[in-house]
C-alpha cells in the first residue's frame, strides 16, 4: 500500500482527493492526511510515500522552496495543480519534484502517477514538457543539438562511456560537451555541478523524456 498526503489551501480539494481514492475499487493507495501549507504538514511528522503539491499556497511560498523542504523530510513530491504557471512549475522541478499531475485529470491517472513516483520514476507529459520548452520568458541555456543530445542521454542515467557509444564520439568529446553545458547553465544562474541537477535541469528544459531514468 502507498501512502499519500495532501498539501492544498482549499479544504474542499484534500476532502475530494481523500475520498476519490476510497472510491476507486482496485488501487493500492491511500491517502492518510493533509495540510494548507509544507510548514504545517511538516510539523504534523505524517508517514507517507508521496506528497501530492499544489504549486500556488495562501502563504504565498515558493514551490522550489516546498519541494526542497519536503523533500529533506524524506517524501517524495509529485505536483498536484491546475499546471497553468509554467514559472511554478519550473520552480517545483528545480526543488526536486519527480512529476506533475493536473487537478483535471481521472483520478485513475492521479493513482498512476503516484504509484509511478512511489516507485521511483519521473512522470511528466509530453503537453507539460512541451509547455516547459516553449515558455519564451524562461531564461534558456542556449544549448546546441548535441549539447541537447549529450545531456538528455548523461542526465537520463547513461555514463561517459555509454553516451560515447550511442553517439559514436570519443568519451574525452562528451566529457567536453558536458563541460560547456555546465558553464552554460551557471552564466544564466542556474548551477549544474551534479549529475541530479543537471537531470533537474534537462527536465526544466523539456530535454529529458518522461520515463524512469537508465540505472
Amino acid at each position: 500500500m502507498i501512502t499519500t498526503a495532501v498539501i492544498d489551501d482549499h479544504e474542499a480539494i484534500r476532502l475530494g482527493v481523500s475520498l476519490a481514492l476510497q472510491n476507486h475499487p482496485g488501487h493500492q493507495v491511500t491517502l492518510v492526511d493533509g495540510a494548507g501549507t509544507v510548514p504545517e504538514f511538516l510539523d504534523k511528522g505524517v508517514q507517507a510515500d508521496v506528497v501530492l503539491l499544489d504549486l500556488q499556497l495562501d502563504d504565498g511560498s515558493d514551490p522550489l522552496d516546498n519541494t526542497e523542504s519536503l523533500i529533506d523530510a524524506g517524501y517524495k513530491v509529485l505536483v498536484y495543480s491546475i499546471a497553468d504557471n509554467v514559472r511554478l512549475l519550473r520552480r517545483a522541478l528545480a526543488g526536486g519534484a519527480a512529476g506533475v499531475c493536473r487537478k483535471a485529470e481521472p483520478i485513475a491517472v492521479t493513482i498512476a502517477s503516484i504509484e509511478a513516483v512511489a516507485d521511483g520514476q519521473v512522470v511528466i507529459s509530453q503537453e507539460i514538457l512541451a509547455a516547459i520548452e516553449g515558455d519564451a520568458s524562461y531564461v534558456a541555456a542556449n544549448l546546441g543539438p548535441r549539447e541537447r543530445e549529450v545531456l538528455g542521454l548523461y542526465a537520463g542515467g547513461f555514463e561517459v562511456p555509454e553516451v560515447a557509444e550511442r553517439l559514436t564520439i570519443t568519451e574525452n568529446s562528451v566529457k567536453e560537451y558536458l563541460k560547456r553545458i555546465r558553464v552554460k547553465y551557471t552564466n544564466v544562474n542556474r548551477p549544474a555541478a551534479s549529475k541530479l541537477d543537471l537531470f533537474r535541469r534537462a527536465i526544466e528544459d523539456g530535454i529529458v523524456p518522461p520515463v524512469e531514468p537508465h540505472q
